[in-house]
């Protein structure tokens, strides 16, 4: 959602959204935020909301951006899990690895902006998919 500011009601919504985005960060960093939840957030997700605003991204995102080999074979390995299992813990030890790693990226990401592991290209990528970024209590104490 890319809200203009120019009335009263797309300033609201666009506080709202930064508003929102800070509770994500804060989520992502720290596992926990008061005012957003994992309904909201999938929800949110459904909905095409984005959580880095348009233009805030330090690197480019265009689909000229080189992506190396193991990370796409990673993505396709997440990409039929998904697909497939959606519920289950993933059976391969590297999924797990490659899915832990990036959310480690992520944060940093976040944080810094920049990544050399990960980019904001690559995140698009994964928010297409429905990446897990944030591993939420009951997916911890699941068998």
């Amino acid at each position: 959602i890319k809200v203009e500011n120019s009335s009263r009601k797309k300033k609201k919504l666009a506080k709202w959204c930064k508003s929102q985005r800070k509770q994500y960060r804060r989520l992502v960093k720290q596992g926990k935020s008061q005012k957003l939840n994992r309904y909201q957030v999938l929800a949110m997700q459904k909905s095409g909301f984005k959580w880095i605003e348009q233009g805030k991204e330090a690197t480019l995102s265009n689909s000229s951006e080189t992506i190396p080999r193991k990370w796409s074979k990673r993505l396709k390995e997440f990409e039929q899990y998904n697909e497939n299992i959606k519920n289950a813990m993933p059976s391969s030890t590297k999924l797990l690895k490659w899915i832990a790693s990036q959310r480690k990226h992520y944060r940093k990401l976040l944080k810094r902006k920049v990544s050399k592991h990960l980019s904001w290209y690559q995140v698009d990528i994964l928010n297409e998919y429905r990446f897990p970024w944030i591993l939420w209590k009951e997916e911890e104490n699941a068998p």
